[in-house]
């Protein structure tokens, strides 16, 4: 029975020993950071939408923590403004972590009316990003937004936090995009105004997937 004990016993001290060492290797182990995406390939021009690209300061771009941004507001031959936003994160830590609409929104006046889910088809495929419709009292705003990491669209935080842990453990990278459309509601005008975002996020999401694809 002793001797049955202490096998069992420097079993256990190995297995512990081996746990260790793996641990601390991945600790320890400095990831592979992937490449920036190529911003360049979103183009300016598209479906009849000019755009105004807009710089953020040095200070905005440290609370976001972000590696590379484009911001853009997208306007159609009647003024209508679609505002574009993609942040590229090459690894999630604790100061550089993609923000929530349903936090920052919120937090900046917006109250969420509704949140579900819209589904688009570029070029044939079918993709799924969330939508929150917001107001601030005075008026409504629609938006759309996704996450993009290295196994494709998610639309849920909880499952951008668990890829997040799961890259973490296993000592990888953690890149990841957050890609942000939004459009005021007007008043007696909110179903084109919905249409033409939609019509807008299917013409353009394929140049943003090939920037995106350029990180890896």
């Amino acid at each position: 029975m002793e001797k049955i004990n202490t096998k069992k016993l420097v079993i256990l001290i190995i297995i512990l020993i081996v746990l260790t060492s793996y641990t601390y290797t991945l600790r320890y182990r400095e990831a592979e950071m992937p490449n920036l995406p190529d911003l360049e390939l979103i183009p300016e021009n598209i479906g009849g939408y000019s755009s105004t690209t807009i710089q953020l300061t040095p200070g905005a771009i440290e609370v976001l923590g972000v590696d590379t941004t484009l911001t853009r507001d997208y306007y159609n031959g009647t003024g209508q403004k679609i505002e574009f936003f993609l942040g590229f994160f090459r690894t999630q830590q604790k100061n550089s972590q993609i923000h929530s609409p349903k936090h920052c929104y919120p937090g900046s006046g917006w109250d969420i009316i509704k949140e579900s889910q819209i589904t688009f088809h570029p070029e044939g495929k079918t993709i799924s990003a969330r939508k929150i419709l917001i107001s601030d009292g005075k008026k409504k705003r629609l938006v759309v937004y996704w996450f993009y990491i290295n196994t494709g669209i998610i639309t849920n935080e909880f499952a951008l936090k668990w890829e997040q842990m799961k890259c973490s453990l296993l000592g990888k990278a953690q890149p990841a995009a957050f890609i942000r459309f939004s459009v005021i509601l007007p008043q007696g005008n909110e179903e084109e105004a919905r249409s033409n975002l939609i019509r807008f996020v299917e013409l353009i999401q394929p140049y943003i997937d090939l920037a995106l694809k350029q990180t890896a």
